[in-house]
């Protein structure tokens, strides 16, 4: 038994002993397992430790680079050029053609009954515009109504919105924009100036969800997943409004995994550092809405303008609902190309406008009735101006570097449409009669300025309108013939104690030496002397040999110096030819050198620009006016006096018929062999210098004033002359001068004359020196008493 029970007792130790051996390696595998999860549990989180770690990083360089973009320099975004902002006082004198001719410019549309931005209406004694919206430098002006009430062309009565005011303004003409080196054309227009229609029309076909979603709708996703299932194609995308702006600014359009994910982030990483009102308003403005050839069209503000010619304040509601139908796809839906598929996305956009209540039933019967107006042509015309505009360029180039020119700057300049439209009509009316008489193909250049602020208004470098070749007017330097003699005449003058318009000046045969050595015989222009002259004659018939004379009595340092001091900037050569226009300029050259002049001795800077706008609104650089006085009010008003002379009875007499009843003054130029024609006249507004000639520098058979001064008529006829008027100066007074002797006489005689003159140190005699011609020869009976 006890065998028995110790076998037994064996017996089961064994079998505990196999079942403990058997346990062993299960629990070991269990604990292995439990190892082998708490490693992989730890290593699981030390990876997303790491990978969130690693998110943060990398989210940490996409934050940097969302806000170097953001907040810097966003686009290369064209430099926008204005002309000048009109303005209308009460009082002033404003006649109707001519502000028809600037809102037509200005791309307002004639209406009959104004409603709104953009459109305008006209009667003989009201005009009636609804001005745009505009940010004049000081913040954006809403649209407003503007009434201007006229009597006899002088404007009588203002309103703005119906109440009084003293004087309104129009904004400017966009002569062009200069695009940037990525040759990407913007128009950047805040949020406040995109109509309201428009925002919510693009919110509710791009993301209805905007403002209530952070940067990535799952929503959104979901329903544009469910709705894509549904047609069986891609009809909805699942991106936020926010994902897009995204991807248009800051990547690719790769279709990868890697991109989503980076948009996803950015996306997040944009709505929390920015307000939804800035995201949408980068997005109207970054959002890709078509291409012009080899320049993509970025925006709303100019898609507006690329696919109707107008601003975005002007489309009516067919036209946004087209703009906003171009997000989606603007090749695919290319007007031009495929206007059947264009008028069936801008129905779809109109019916859901219709049916959010955006626009009521009778506004979407209308517009889906409506054809596409969109401009005929594809390609945008070029700038009308480009001469004009290469002036603006030269100036903006000294005052901004090319890098800040890209930041979105706008140029107010000077330019007056109606006075370059002026200029290329009277150049067609009259260059061709001028080239008939002349025998040869001519070229022209004409510059127009406000001499009182030294604005260009207008400017032509060739007959060509539009032409944006060799600008004649900034870079044809040719001789100035007689256009010299006025800064002679003006450094005689201001010495008043040796000068006078009365004192005689030498007319008589003269040989100068060159300084070759060579001798220089100077002659009128008929080749006639008359032995004595009248300063003043010598200037208003432009007679060569007494100003010679008068330019070496002078000294030719004296000459140069009074050059200088008008505006020429180069260099001289001090030479006797000098004095008979030996010197070569440009148009432009020409016309600062006579703004002293014109504007009775005060000098300005002649300039296109006048102020210059970061795309913040802040002034960058701002035309600085001189107000200096150059010349003497004296012998401005002296020569001013002889000048207008030169209009009346002088070389450019002519004018007393073609510009009938205006006083003007100017001065004529002739080169020798006729090679070049001169002309340079001013009223009481404006100076305008003019030139005619050949490329070829051969002659032209015409004067100053069979050629130059004839465009210049043409020209003042159609922009209005105002005569002009001259304040005489306190020392200034009417003398009466005798004719033999050039001397004041304080007595009225028969060979006398008044002309204006300082009288500060004048010597006065008493009675005229006695001509012999009018001496009574004494008979032979009073020589023998002696009586």
């Amino acid at each position: 038994m006890t065998v028995k029970k110790t076998a037994q007792t064996a017996t089961k130790k064994s079998k505990s002993d196999q079942a403990n051996s058997a346990k062993k390696p299960e629990d070991m595998r269990n604990n292995r397992l439990r190892s082998v999860i708490r490693w992989s549990f730890w290593l699981i989180v030390k990876i997303a430790v790491i990978a969130i770690f690693v998110l943060f990083l990398y989210s940490i360089y996409l934050d940097g680079k969302v806000r170097d973009k953001f907040e810097g320099q966003r686009w290369q975004v064209p430099v926008q050029v204005y002309g000048a902002i009109e303005s209308y006082q009460l009082g002033s004198e404003l006649p109707l053609t001519h502000l028809k001719q600037s809102l037509i410019a200005n791309r307002y549309k004639k209406v009959f009954d104004v409603r709104r931005p953009g459109e305008f209406a006209l009667s003989k004694t009201r005009a009636i515009i609804y001005r745009r919206a505009f940010d004049f430098g000081v913040g954006m002006e809403v649209a407003t109504k503007m009434t201007i009430d006229l009597a006899n062309g002088h404007v009588q009565k203002l309103y703005l919105n119906d109440k009084k005011v003293s004087q309104l303004r129009l904004e400017p003409l966009l002569l062009d924009r200069i695009l940037p080196e990525s040759k990407e054309d913007r128009v950047l227009v805040s949020l406040q100036a995109v109509p309201t229609k428009l925002l919510d029309t693009l919110l509710l076909i791009e993301d209805r969800d905007f403002y209530f979603h952070h940067g990535v709708s799952p929503l959104g996703i979901l329903r544009a997943l469910y709705q894509n299932l549904k047609a069986g194609r891609t009809v909805q995308g699942g991106s936020t409004l926010t994902q897009q702006l995204v991807k248009n600014m800051f990547l690719t359009r790769d279709k990868t995994l890697w991109r989503k994910a980076n948009e996803a982030i950015m996306a997040l990483i944009l709505e929390y550092r920015y307000s939804k009102d800035q995201l949408l308003e980068a997005y109207i403005n970054e959002v890709y809405l078509g291409q012009h050839y080899a320049n993509g069209i970025y925006g709303f503000g100019l898609a507006a303008e690329f696919y109707f010619g107008k601003s975005i304040q002007s489309l009516n509601l067919e036209q946004m609902a087209m703009i906003i139908g171009q997000v989606k796809g603007p090749s695919y839906y290319d007007p031009w190309r495929f206007p059947a598929r264009t008028i069936k996305r801008r129905d779809l956009v109109l019916r859901l406008m219709y049916q959010q209540e955006i626009i009521a039933q009778y506004e979407f019967e209308r517009a889906v009735e409506s054809p596409l107006s969109i401009r005929k042509k594809r390609r945008v015309k070029q700038q009308k101006f480009p001469a004009y505009l290469q002036l603006v360029k030269a100036e903006l180039a000294r005052h901004l570097s090319q890098y800040e020119q890209q930041s979105g700057v706008r140029v107010f300049t000077g330019f007056a449409i109606n006075q370059q439209l002026a200029l290329q009509a009277s150049i067609d009316q009259t260059l061709p009669s001028l080239e008939q008489e002349s025998g040869a193909e001519l070229q022209v250049a004409m510059v127009v300025s406000d001499f009182k602020t030294g604005a260009v208004r207008a400017l032509v470098g060739g007959k060509e309108a539009g032409y944006a070749g060799f600008n004649r007017a900034l870079h044809a330097k040719r001789p100035i013939g007689s256009l010299i003699k006025p800064a002679i005449y003006i450094a005689a003058l201001e010495r008043y104690q040796r000068f006078n318009l009365a004192t005689l000046i030498t007319d008589k045969a003269i040989t100068l030496s060159t300084e070759n050595g060579q001798a220089w015989r100077p002659k009128n222009y008929d080749g006639q002397y008359r032995g004595q002259v009248h300063l003043i004659d010598a200037l208003v018939s432009s007679l060569n040999v007494p100003t010679v004379n008068l330019g070496m009595a002078l000294g030719l340092d004296n000459v140069a110096q009074a050059i200088h001091l008008l505006g020429y900037q180069d260099d001289i050569v001090t030479r006797p030819s000098m004095l008979l226009g030996a010197l070569n300029m440009s148009p432009m050259q020409i016309n600062q050198l006579y703004i002293p002049v014109a504007n009775h001795g005060v000098g300005e800077t002649s300039h296109a620009i006048e102020r210059i706008v970061s795309a913040r609104g802040e002034t960058l650089w701002q035309f600085q006016a001189l107000e200096q006085a150059i010349i003497s009010t004296q012998a401005a008003y002296l020569l001013n006096f002889a000048l207008n002379k030169v209009t009346t009875s002088g070389t450019a007499s002519s004018l007393t018929w073609r510009l009938k009843d205006k006083k003007i003054a100017g001065k004529t130029g002739t080169t020798n062999d006729l090679r070049d024609s001169w002309f340079v006249g001013y009223d009481n507004e404006i100076l305008v210098t003019t030139w005619v000639g050949r490329d070829d520098n051969k002659p032209t058979k015409l004067t100053g004033s069979s050629g130059a001064l004839v465009l210049f008529a043409e020209f003042m006829q159609k922009t209005g002359a105002v005569s002009r008027q001259s304040k005489v100066p306190a020392s200034v007074e009417l003398v009466r001068f005798d004719n033999k002797s050039g001397r004041a006489v304080s007595q009225t005689c028969e060979n006398s004359q008044l002309l204006p003159a300082v009288t500060t140190g004048l010597i006065y005699e008493k009675q005229c020196e006695a001509d012999p011609k009018n001496i009574k020869q004494k008979s032979w009976l009073e020589k023998l008493f002696g009586a």
